[in-house]
């Protein structure tokens, strides 16, 4: 079977923007003997303490117990609030050899342009060009993000605003839980993370209801372990619950860009203002009225200039031969692609309730005789009585945000 991947690259460029399911890539970043092409899968523990060197990085920490039995986002009811330690990659790995089993740690979420700008090594030591991300992105790992957690350690479920999303896992395994963009999983936008739709679903720790309303939901998750060296394509709007299985676990990833994040950022903008002056929220500097609306307005203006410029755009000629027909979709992209290209297919009935048990158990054991909710607001924001959150959630509801931006964007120009 040929291994020649630039055909791939070419057709992945204008496919993986379209893709509306998930898809696991296999294969694409080894050689031909089956090495790694990425320094960074070449590298195991020893090298990659090495490379961090004595650099310290945040890292938040969960105790498995009763008080952050809860979703991480709604880290203010914490008592006392839970915050970060730095921690080198060395004295990570040190903590994870000698922890209780019920501690874990994460350095999430964390821009490498941001902390890691001055480690040329590891920005190098991979690049995202072979699924067609543009060379500005994707040349080495600067416009990426890094993750690095120990077992347990773990992001709630919640769904991307913007691009599309590449992620590659480099060392340990996690779990990923998918669901389809419509299936009903409550999203909620307090506190304000941008870019980020949270569920109300505690997955983690799941309450009996909360278990009861997954197993009742229509909609077939996805449920997939990634192992090093795997790359899994995630379609814009897609719910995702992650999990490290492992005592060392360190993945990257990058956002492709989508036409319709101009729209988004629209979306966004008001999502912020909404907030921001709804109430006294410490996650917002305390500025005028003025400010917020400029950025609603700029991203207004930038949406526009974009559609413009679509508009304006030069249709290119059709050719005299016509080429071979480039698959359309993920079915058709992975019978051409086989050795590269998985389908994710439905969870089994029987490892989804496994899984689901499983963060069951953990609510049970820690806390039984409390009963949770995933339809009302069973944890409190403290700087609000539980009316103004879900007046918040309400109005930012995903539906009535693009309402609002399509009567802006219509009538503002």
């Amino acid at each position: 079977m040929s291994r020649h991947l630039q055909p791939l690259e070419d057709i992945l460029r204008e496919i993986l923007p379209e893709l509306e399911e998930p898809i696991l890539f296999q294969n694409m970043l080894q050689n031909s003997d089956d090495s790694y092409e990425w320094k960074l899968l070449q590298w195991g523990l020893t090298e990659l303490v090495e490379k961090f060197g004595n650099k310290k990085l945040p890292f938040r920490i969960g105790n498995h117990n009763k008080r952050t039995c809860v979703l991480q986002h709604h880290h203010w009811c914490l008592s006392p609030p839970a915050k970060p330690i730095q921690l080198t990659f060395q004295e990570f790995i040190d903590l994870q050899e000698t922890k209780q089993n019920n501690i874990w740690h994460y350095c999430d979420y964390k821009h490498i342009k941001e902390w890691l700008s001055d480690n040329t090594d590891i920005i190098e030591s991979f690049n995202w060009l072979k699924f067609g991300i543009d060379k500005e992105l994707g040349k080495n790992g600067m416009h990426s993000t890094i993750w690095i957690g120990g077992k347990g350690a773990h992001t709630d479920c919640h769904w991307d605003t913007y691009g599309y999303n590449l992620v590659a896992q480099i060392h340990g395994r996690k779990q990923w839980l998918l669901y389809p963009p419509n299936a009903p999983l409550i999203p909620v936008r307090l506190p304000y993370e941008e870019s980020t739709v949270y569920s109300r679903f505690n997955i983690y720790c799941l309450s009996e209801e909360e278990k009861d309303c997954l197993l009742d939901i229509p909609d077939k998750p996805k449920l997939i372990t990634l192992e090093p060296g795997d790359v899994l394509f995630v379609p814009n709007g897609w719910w995702h619950y992650v999990e490290s299985l492992d005592k060392v676990n360190v993945s990257v990833n990058i956002w492709g860009k989508l036409k319709i994040d101009s729209r988004a950022r629209v979306e966004e903008a008001l999502v912020k203002l909404i907030i921001a002056k709804m109430g006294d929220y410490n996650q917002f500097p305390n500025k005028l009225t003025t400010y917020y609306t400029t950025e609603v307005e700029c991203a207004v203006e930038r949406a526009q200039e974009e559609e413009q410029e679509k508009q304006t755009e030069t249709v290119p000629k059709i050719p005299a031969k016509r080429p071979k027909p480039k698959p359309e979709t993920a079915t058709e992209l992975a019978e051409e692609y086989p050795y590269y290209v998985k389908l994710l297919p439905d969870a089994k009935e029987h490892e989804f309730k496994e899984f689901i048990e499983e963060r069951r158990k953990r609510d049970k054991e820690k806390y039984p005789s409390e009963e949770t909710s995933a339809s009302g607001d069973y944890i409190p924001n403290p700087q609000y009585d539980s009316f103004f959150e879900s007046l918040i959630n309400a109005l930012c509801h995903p539906e009535v945000i693009s309402k609002a931006a399509k009567v802006l964007l219509e009538r503002h120009y």
